[in-house]
């Protein structure tokens, strides 16, 4: 039976190897296998679990609560409900930032990026947060973004800055562009990052034509670019001369590939 290391079983199922080691040591959801110096061993087995465990999450069941699903077997699936938008952490987080309590907010935050994958944090707890300050009134609404982004990217770019150092599966750029720097920015750079791939971050980019034909772009495996907002002329030509030029792959968010068509 073929078995792997902790990274390999992260790439193959896309969950952080601190996630893997919270749910084993706090949750008690996985049992690795260890060699004989210790180091972590999965099967199949353990793939097929894991994926399970995804499952639950995605539908808005708390790491905490999964156990006891994944052990009440496929009885439990008419008890929970499909539609919980959001994790159980969002209120107590809201409650941080209106206080402006930073110890409190980057605790949870701390808790949620260690304790679930990274689709869940975007689609269960940032973008409920974020919807959530939406409706806050304007002047305090600036106050609890900026603390709630503040705190985000701290913890979000040191994150990508551990794994950079262990990915194995080439490198990649990602470039965004000036008055871009955002929690979705380093979203989809750890995306990268959980992929494999060693980042080199480039932030505040107003002309890309820098890009075209600079010789050490054959370095990269991969070239993303990000934008929050619509871009100008300029900038998307440059990307559509970039998509011709390049011989690895462009990554744009959903955004940049709408305006590119």
């Amino acid at each position: 039976m073929k078995k792997y290391a902790i990274r390999e079983i992260s790439e193959l199922t896309g969950v952080k190897p601190v996630t893997l080691r919270a749910w084993q040591r706090r949750y008690n959801l996985i049992e690795p296998e260890r060699t004989e110096k210790g180091h972590r061993l999965y099967t199949q087995k353990h793939i097929d679990l894991i994926n399970d465990i995804q499952g639950w999450l995605a539908k808005g069941v708390s790491i905490g609560k999964v156990k006891a699903l994944l052990e009440s077997g496929d009885q439990a699936e008419s008890d929970v409900s499909t539609n919980m938008a959001h994790l159980d952490d969002v209120e107590p987080v809201l409650d941080a930032l209106a206080s402006l309590n930073k110890g409190k907010a980057e605790t949870l935050i701390h808790s949620v990026l260690k304790e679930y994958p990274l689709n869940v944090v975007e689609t269960q707890f940032i973008q409920p947060v974020e919807q959530a300050l939406g409706l806050v009134r304007q002047n305090l609404r600036s106050l609890q973004f900026g603390l709630f982004q503040t705190l985000m990217l701290t913890k979000l770019n040191a994150i990508i800055e551990a794994e950079n150092k262990a990915a194995r599966l080439g490198k990649a750029l990602f470039i965004s562009v000036q008055g871009s720097v955002d929690v979705a920015s380093r979203i989809m750079a750890l995306s990268l990052v959980e992929k494999g791939c060693k980042v080199t971050i480039i932030d505040e980019v107003e002309d890309l034509s820098g890009l075209l034909g600079h010789p050490c772009l054959e370095e990269f495996s991969t070239l993303a670019i990000y934008s929050a907002r619509a871009i100008n002329e300029s900038q998307m030509a440059a990307i559509q001369q970039l998509e011709t030029m390049i011989s690895g792959e462009l990554i744009l968010p959903e955004l940049l590939q709408r305006l590119k068509r």
